[in-house]
């Protein structure tokens, strides 16, 4: 830092602490021709004409301009380093996360559709029905119409005639499986439409049931095939179908898996009136 002493020729003598502020001094004196500084580097008393050779006039438009830089610059500068800090912190964080989702992200495979048929009922075990209507006929001493032999035949043999069908998409991963786009299907060949079925879905995980749904079907025809969208998707490492009931007015059946015999005559189990 640069310092002076300065006298305008009133007696007085004043002590700045750089160029500008001497300036300022002779710039508010009224005779500058008058003024004297003392040179701290030369130890000497100069005139103004003399000052002015060794130290041109500072214009105050630069002074205000470096000024301004002066004070602007570290605050433009302090910006953009907590701008960049926050910059880089933010994609640190990003960068992080990322890794952790793509690290954690099951990535599931296709795998081959599920085809299932679901199996005959515990409760209707296999039986001789020629042999069974040869033993109500000699009981009864007496024919049975063809309507009564047909009715009991579908009773007791509708496992074969009305078919239960399951297909779904299948996709597998470390977590396991799921199933997905699932359509259910009834097949009824008994020459009469089923009044209406509730058909149950079990998932299974380590050998046992985790989710059980069940679906109702109505009006099942016997010219076409019924079928049902579900719209749902299950985990776990297989899935069944099975009939929870069945009921048919036009051949007096209904069936039910809750229950191992519904008329309480274990030859003609699943007949009702009504």
């Amino acid at each position: 830092m640069e310092k002076f002493l300065f006298t305008d020729g009133s007696g007085g003598v004043k002590e700045v602490q750089s160029q500008e502020e001497l300036e300022e001094l002779i710039g508010s004196t009224a005779q500058p021709d008058k003024s004297r500084v003392w040179l701290f580097n030369s130890n000497e008393w100069i005139g103004y004409a003399a000052y002015r050779k060794m130290y041109p006039a500072i214009k105050k438009k630069d002074v205000a301009i470096a000024a301004s830089i002066h004070e602007t610059v570290p605050v433009r500068v302090n910006g953009k380093k907590s701008w960049l800090k926050k910059f880089l912190f933010l994609a640190a964080l990003v960068g992080g996360a990322f890794l952790v989702f793509n690290f954690t992200k099951i990535k599931w495979k296709k795998a081959d559709p599920v085809n299932t048929v679901a199996t005959r009922p515990n409760n209707v075990p296999l039986m001789d029905i020629d042999s069974l209507i040869s033993d109500i006929e000699a009981n009864r001493g007496t024919s049975l119409d063809r309507s009564t032999k047909t009715n009991l035949r579908l009773r007791n043999t509708w496992p074969e005639r009305i078919e239960l069908k399951l297909h779904s998409e299948k996709e597998t991963s470390s977590a396991g499986s799921r199933f997905f786009n699932i359509n259910l299907s009834i097949d009824n060949t008994t020459g009469f439409n089923l009044d209406n079925a509730v058909v149950k879905l079990l998932v299974w995980r380590n050998k046992e049931v985790s989710v059980s749904d069940t679906l109702r079907f109505g009006n099942i025809r016997y010219d076409k095939q019924s079928s049902r969208a579900w719209d749902a998707v299950y985990r776990g490492d297989s899935i069944s179908v099975s009939f929870e009931s069945i009921r048919a007015k036009a051949f007096n059946f209904c069936y039910s898996a809750a229950v191992k015999n519904n008329s309480g005559n274990y030859n003609d189990r699943w007949f009702c009136r009504e």
